[in-house]
C-alpha cells in the first residue's frame, strides 16, 4: 500500500509537522509494509524532519507551475492515461489513496487564496483518477466560491471533522460522501522520551527542575487582523507574573513555529514576551527549531500550560497538562470545549491581564482535578476518536 499525504505548508511550522508524523506513523503502525510519501511545497527545507519518508516536491503554492500541473492531469485523464505524467502526478498515481490534512487550510477566512492553493492537491488526485479523504480537519466557513468547494468534497471518498462545528456545518451540504466527526490527528503524536526533554531542561542552565513549570507558547498572528500581538503578550507577561508571585513557578516559552521566514517565526515573540516578563523572572526561551516529538516533550514537563497556537495547545491536553488557551480562531474554542474546558480559553482580541491571571491562579489551584478530567476525557472519547481517522481509512482501502 501507498499512502500520499498533503496540505502540508512548511515543516518549520510544528502543528503542521505534528499533524503530517502522528498521520505517517498511524498509517505504519496499521500497515507497517507500507509507503509514505509527504508532499510538500518546500521540500527540500523539510526533508530534514521527514527522514525516513518519501518527500515529493508539490505545485501548489505556485499559481503557474500549478496550472500546469493540473493541465497535465487534465491531459493524462482525458487521453486515458497515455500522456506522461509528471513525478508529482505519478506519485498520485501510484497511491492507494491521498489523504489531505490541511488543518485549518480550507476556509475562507484568512483569504480565497489559502483554501484555492489547498484544494489544488484534491482536483490532481481526482483527475489522478486516485481516491482521497479530507482527514480530520476545520473546514469553512465559505462564502464565494461555495459551490466550487462542495463539488470538489463531493468528490472525496469520505471527510472527517475534527470539531463539531465543521461537522454541522457539512452536514447541511448533503455530502455524497461519507462524514464523520473524529479528533485531530496530532493527538496520536508520540513525545520524545521523558529523560531527553529533563535533560534538554538542564542543559538550559538555571532550571530548577524542583520548581513548578508554566510552558507558554506564543504567535506573532501576523495574518489575524483581529487581534493585537502586543495586547495579548502583556496579558500573558503580567498572568506569569502574578502566578510566578503566588505558586514560584518558572516560565517556559516554546515557540511552535519557527519559520519560514520572519513573519512565521514566533521566536519574536517569543523573545518580546520575555522581555515583558523581565528581570528577576527571566523565562527560559527555546530558541533551537526542536521536532514535534521533542517540543511535546518538553510540554509534557509542565505542570500548567498557556497556548495561543492550536497543535501546542493539543501537545498539552493530549498529556493532561492543564491547560489556558488564547483563541484567535472558533477552532480553539471548539477544542477547549470539546475537552470539557471552555471555561479556560479567553479572545485573544480581548484578553486582559487582570483576565488572565485569575484564570490562571483558578486553574492552578483545580489543577489536580482538571489534570484527571481531561485524562478521562481524553481515554474515553478523544483517543479513540483520533484513532478513528485511520480506521475510516482502513474499512475503505484494506485489501
Amino acid at each position: 500500500m501507498r499512502f500520499v499525504l498533503t496540505g502540508t505548508f512548511h515543516s518549520l511550522n510544528r502543528g503542521d509537522s505534528a499533524m503530517q508524523l502522528a498521520a505517517a506513523h498511524a498509517l505504519l503502525k496499521r500497515w507497517p509494509e507500507a509507503a509514505i510519501a509527504i508532499h510538500c511545497p518546500n521540500a527540500e527545507a523539510d526533508r530534514e524532519l521527514y527522514q525516513g519518508l518519501e518527500v515529493v516536491p508539490c505545485s501548489r503554492r505556485r499559481p503557474i507551475a500549478a496550472l500546469r500541473t493540473i493541465a497535465r492531469a487534465a491531459l493524462w485523464r482525458a487521453t486515458g492515461g497515455h500522456a506522461p505524467p509528471s513525478p508529482e502526478l505519478q506519485s498520485y498515481r501510484n497511491a492507494t489513496a491521498v489523504i489531505d490534512l490541511s488543518g485549518d487550510g480550507l476556509t475562507e477566512t484568512f483569504g480565497w487564496r489559502c483554501p484555492l492553493s489547498h484544494t489544488i492537491p484534491l482536483l490532481l488526485a481526482h483527475l489522478m483518477r486516485t481516491p482521497f479523504c479530507l482527514m480530520a480537519q476545520t473546514i469553512g466557513p465559505f462564502r464565494h466560491f461555495r459551490p466550487w468547494y462542495r463539488w470538489v468534497f463531493s468528490c472525496a471518498a469520505f471527510v472527517t471533522a475534527r470539531d463539531a462545528e465543521t461537522f454541522h456545518y457539512l452536514s447541511l451540504w448533503n455530502l455524497p460522501c461519507r462524514l464523520e466527526k473524529t479528533a485531530d490527528i496530532a493527538f496520536l503524536l508520540e513525545p520524545a522520551p521523558v529523560a531527553e526533554a529533563k535533560n534538554y531542561l538542564r542543559s538550559l542552565g538555571g532550571f530548577d527542575p524542583s520548581r513548578p513549570t508554566v510552558g507558554v507558547t506564543p504567535s506573532n498572528l501576523h495574518n489575524v487582523k483581529t487581534a493585537s500581538p502586543q495586547n495579548y503578550l502583556q496579558a500573558v507577561a503580567f498572568a506569569c507574573k502574578e502566578l510566578a508571585r503566588q505558586t514560584g513557578a518558572q516560565p517556559l516559552i516554546i515557540p511552535h513555529v519557527f519559520g519560514p521566514g520572519e513573519n512565521y517565526d514566533d521566536r519574536r515573540s517569543a523573545e518580546a514576551l520575555a522581555g515583558l516578563m523581565g528581570p528577576p523572572l527571566n523565562p527560559f526561551v527555546i530558541r533551537e527549531p526542536l521536532s514535534p516529538p521533542q517540543l511535546k516533550a518538553l510540554i509534557g514537563c509542565c505542570d500548567l500550560f498557556i497556548g495561543i497556537r492550536m497543535h501546542s495547545v493539543i501537545a498539552a491536553i493530549s498529556q493532561a497538562i492543564p491547560t489556558l488557551a488564547i483563541a484567535y480562531s472558533p477552532k480553539l474554542r471548539a477544542l477547549m470545549k470539546r475537552i470539557g474546558t471552555p471555561r479556560y480559553v479567553l479572545d485573544s482580541a480581548a484578553v486582559s491581564g487582570n483576565d488572565l491571571a485569575l484564570l490562571a491562579r483558578e486553574l492552578w489551584n483545580n489543577k489536580a482535578l482538571v489534570r484527571n478530567s481531561i485524562g478521562q476525557k481524553l481515554a474515553n472519547e478523544i483517543i479513540p476518536a483520533a484513532r478513528r481517522n485511520v480506521d475510516i481509512l482502513s474499512n475503505f482501502r484494506e485489501p
